[in-house]
């Protein structure tokens, strides 16, 4: 039986985004309208439905700046390497920073802080990997693909009081 992926799009205050889900959790998600193509290499022969999935209210409470737990995540087709870097980075609490060397102390790779932050760049599954809270040794930034604006917004509301 082929992997069922519920297909969600979530209006969002930071803009519309696209949400896959299956039966362990967030799969997917994607502030641009193309995640089938990694969810079918993810998830060879997987039916993709769309509709309401059972995260999507998640989705846009966070995106508004309510401080939510995370659903879990479904890890599934990603590399080994990549799922320990992405279960490490969910670790990070609200309000809390790492550096990509601390991460990949955490997943038991000193040394390997350009690996993490090539992981990071790859992750399917922000916001349920906070991969903005993962920042440069040297000055506590990252410029995050070009999200600049967006990172910088997403940190300074997790800043404790």
């Amino acid at each position: 039986m082929p992997e069922r992926i519920t297909v969600s799009a979530v209006d969002t205050s930071l803009g519309p985004m696209v949400l896959a889900t299956t039966s362990r959790g967030v799969a997917a998600v994607e502030r641009g309208p193309d995640l089938v193509a990694g969810l079918q290499r993810r998830f060879p022969g997987c039916e993709l439905i769309t509709g309401t999935g059972r995260h999507d209210a998640w989705l846009a409470a966070w995106a508004a700046g309510e401080r939510r737990d995370t659903p879990p995540v479904d890890l599934r087709g990603l590399s080994p390497f990549d799922a320990a870097v992405y279960r490490a980075v969910r670790d990070i609490g609200w309000g809390e920073r790492a550096t990509y060397g601390e991460v990949a102390i955490m997943v038991g790779r000193p040394g390997a802080a350009r690996a993490v932050g090539g992981a990071m760049g790859r992750c399917p599954l922000f916001p349920a990997v906070p991969c903005h809270r993962v920042v440069r040794a040297a000055d506590g930034w990252s410029g995050w693909g070009g999200a600049d604006a967006l990172k910088r917004t997403l940190l300074a509301r997790e800043m404790p009081d």
